[in-house]
């Protein structure tokens, strides 16, 4: 399958995000995505591709404390992506590379790069970003929902801190002329990728110190054809 990108994640830092002690709630900034007009006829047999957008992109994410309260959220940018789709809207392959140095904190009125949370983030607690710059997402494999020209079921290889996990996820994947707007939510287990900071599940530890294993992610992308 032809290498290009689609979207995902790189969340798992988020979890480390709760550990510092400001924990004040923001809402995510999302760009807006309009959705208003159709892709023009391509032709039969003819895969187009498509390259990210990288400031109309963005992949949320948010951590929680297991016993709840506020937690904190941010955002990751892309580095760089490519989407490839057939004629009929069968995405041909995916790529999609995430700057783990680019970890920003919007519930803060510190959103700097040096604030503490985001200094967490980046050390070997939790991405080790000195010496794991780059997150990227390979797709394998999307499957069309029936009835539905843009829902999809997502299958690809994410590798963060040199571990590479297979996830899965459903997405809303719209054609607007030669524009395309990719939209998905899903969550991962950042102890899959060796981020086991403040685990329960890897721990003994009391519930009040307890970092959530599983952080929510959002993503928006936008992707322009070539």
């Amino acid at each position: 399958m032809r290498s290009i990108v689609l979207f995902v994640c790189l969340p798992l830092c988020l979890t480390g995000a709760i550990a510092c002690r400001d924990q004040s709630a923001a809402t995510i900034a999302t760009p807006t995505l309009a959705v208003t007009a159709s892709a023009p006829p391509t032709p039969s047999g003819m895969v187009v591709g498509y390259s990210l957008d990288i400031p109309a992109s963005f992949v949320n994410w948010k951590g929680m404390h297991v016993m709840g309260g506020n937690g904190h959220q941010g955002y990751i940018k892309p580095l760089k992506g490519t989407l490839a789709l057939e004629a009929n809207g069968t995405i041909a392959g995916g790529y999609f590379e995430l700057d783990m140095n680019t970890i920003t904190l919007t519930d803060k009125k510190d959103t700097s790069s040096d604030n503490g949370v985001v200094s967490h983030l980046k050390d070997p607690d939790f991405f080790d970003v000195k010496k794991y710059p780059r997150g990227t997402f390979q797709l394998t494999k999307a499957i069309k929902a029936p009835g539905d020209s843009t829902s999809y079921y997502i299958t690809g290889q994410l590798t963060l801190r040199a571990i590479t996990q297979e996830i899965q996820f459903p997405a809303i994947i719209i054609r607007n002329g030669e524009d395309i707007v990719a939209t998905a939510s899903l969550t991962i287990d950042r102890t899959k990728w060796g981020i086991t900071y403040q685990s329960g599940s890897v721990f003994g530890l009391l519930k009040d110190d307890l970092l959530e294993d599983r952080v929510p992610v959002s993503l928006a992308l936008r992707f322009h054809q070539q």
